[in-house]
């Protein structure tokens, strides 16, 4: 029978317990990026991530609209 102390593991004493290990590149939180902005612009931006975390597919038409010349 092998010794498991747990500090060596992901998780708990028992075998297999604990968060599973994810393989390279399959990270499941969002990166971080870092802008500079003023207050005025910076509430426009927070207001429109809200709005890309809720439905990016309308954001991208939205932005479309907004880039034509």
């Amino acid at each position: 029978m092998e010794k498991v102390d747990g500090r060596k593991n992901n998780g708990g004493h028992r075998k297999g317990s604990g968060r599973p290990k994810l393989m390279p590149g399959e990270s499941k939180q969002r990166g971080i990026h870092m802008i500079r902005a003023f207050d005025d612009e910076y509430k426009i931006i927070k207001r429109f991530i809200s709005l890309v975390r809720k439905d990016r597919s309308r954001c991208e038409a939205a932005l479309k609209i907004l880039e034509l010349k």
